[in-house]
């Protein structure tokens, strides 16, 4: 393979290719209004309509004041990974550890 991605973690894309023209005004604006029509026609996602439930269904419990804490449903409530942060802790994890042990199926 000969293509070779150039970019870096944290590093800016190249700037210097140049750019389409600028788009007329009433173009763009034919092509948002056909986006909004499209986005009003079909709803909500699925996504969408099931954190929807979800919140509804916390707050119906959050209207009882019964705690109820269920270790399946409740242990990863506010969980968010935080890629920066994961890539951080790990380093170079998987490079010192192809370094330190060598991977082979054929033994």
């Amino acid at each position: 393979r000969t293509f070779k991605n150039e970019r870096q973690r944290g590093q800016a894309v190249d700037t210097s290719i140049k750019t389409a023209e600028p788009i007329n005004p009433k173009v763009l604006e034919e092509v948002s209004a056909i986006q909004q029509a499209y986005q009003e026609s079909r709803g909500p996602t699925l996504l969408d309509a099931h954190r929807q439930t979800l919140q509804e269904t916390k707050l119906q419990q959050a209207k009882n004041k019964d705690w109820t804490w269920s270790r399946d449903s409740n242990l990863d409530d506010g969980r968010r990974v935080d890629k920066n942060a994961l890539h951080m802790v790990l380093g170079g994890a998987s490079t010192e550890l192809k370094s330190k042990f060598q991977g082979s199926l054929g033994r």
